[in-house]
């Protein structure tokens, strides 16, 4: 039976200190599920995972969704074996005896979603057509900061696993250099958006990220026309279903120019994040510069694995090996790949993606286990 899954929404307020507010989803199962698992036994709060989730550009904090119902699902699920049958295995009978998810907060970046709406004033009036990876960085880390009075978490004494996604993967490797710090046992880069200032591959994702940018379509008369545009699009339309709902629910916003008054109000819907926006995170050198030397040292720190879509639509083979180029002192943990995707794995194929988050958080356990 699939598991019952509390959600909780929570708003960090910390300005003037930090100007933007950061909403983040915390994900639960049912008190009576979390305790009884493996061997019936209850485990003491912190001694699990607590997973923080970061989403790639364009996206927002309930993408992770489907992801995260597959992943309590399947690490609570045991698998059935009846004495007098042979055993039946699938992808998913995997060893999660050791492995214990305590809880899963998705933070989202502040001009994204729904943040995007309550920041609203802020982007527009302080930011403008400037963003950077580091900025999501900084929100995740004045989260977390709050953790204990916001939250009742303090992140601190947590077992923290960073699952990352895109550009969400710089953002959380630029939080090293932010205090107070905060220790991860190992970091999940999905199809990481970290790259080498000056390869002629670089600039060439560069430039089709850009012209994607300002050319995608982001206004529509209501979500209802908004969806079927986007499943006939050749790339949302490979998106999981569910996947795509939740983009129409919590990534687009009405559109802003429903706050004038008639004849000059219009009523659709738009994407929350803004095209001037996304594009400036393309153009920070902090994708090419800062986020590759902060990756480097984290691989030769902790555990970091790499996943990738088999589908090279982005990152290009050569610019996958650049992740992984010891001599360049890059030592990724593992590299792992998901069937039937591309970039946007975690929209693609959650459920896939799901079964390998849990086997690599296995292995990470074995590891320690024989040290």
């Amino acid at each position: 039976m699939t598991p019952t899954i509390l959600k909780t929404l929570y708003r960090v307020d910390n300005r003037p200190a930090y100007p933007l507010q950061v909403l983040a989803t915390r994900y639960r199962t049912q008190t009576g599920i979390a305790v009884q698992y493996a061997q019936n036994t209850e485990r003491d709060t912190g001694s699990g995972y607590t997973l923080i989730l970061l989403h790639a550009t364009g996206m927002h904090k309930e993408t992770w969704e489907v992801f995260i119902e597959h992943l309590f699902d399947y690490s609570l699920r045991r698998v059935s074996r009846s004495s007098d049958s042979t055993p039946t295995h699938s992808s998913y009978d995997i060893d999660r005896s050791d492995i214990w998810i305590e809880d899963v907060f998705s933070i989202e970046s502040p001009n994204h979603g729904e943040s995007a709406v309550i920041n609203e004033q802020v982007l527009k009036t302080t930011y403008e057509d400037r963003w950077s990876p580091s900025e999501y960085g900084r929100a995740v880390h004045t989260f977390l900061t709050a953790g204990a009075n916001a939250v009742g978490v303090d992140f601190t004494k947590r077992r923290l696993v960073g699952i990352c996604h895109s550009v969400g993967a710089p953002a959380l490797f630029l939080m090293h250099n932010l205090i107070p710090t905060y220790t991860f046992t190992s970091v999940i880069a999905i199809e990481p958006g970290i790259s080498l200032k000056g390869n002629p591959e670089t600039d060439m994702v560069s430039q089709m990220l850009n012209a994607w940018t300002w050319l995608r379509h982001d206004v529509w008369p209501s979500r209802k026309a908004a969806k079927m545009d986007l499943q006939a699009n050749p790339l949302y339309g490979t998106w999981d279903p569910r996947v795509l709902d939740f983009y129409i629910k919590y990534g687009l916003r009405e559109h802003r120019a429903a706050k004038y008054k008639q004849p000059f109000q219009f009523k659709g819907v738009t994407t929350a994040l803004t095209k001037e926006q996304e594009a400036a995170t393309y153009r920070s050198d902090e994708l090419v510069v800062a986020a590759l030397e902060a990756y480097s040292a984290a691989t030769r720190k902790m555990p970091v694995y790499l996943i990738w879509g088999t589908e090279n639509n982005v990152a290009t083979p050569e610019l996958q090996e650049l992740l992984a180029d010891k001599e360049a002192g890059r030592f990724p943990r593992s590299i792992s790949y998901v069937e039937n995707a591309g970039h946007l794995v975690v929209q693609q194929q959650p459920d896939s993606l799901a079964v390998l988050v849990l086997s690599i958080l296995h292995k990470g356990v074995a590891t320690r286990n024989k040290l």
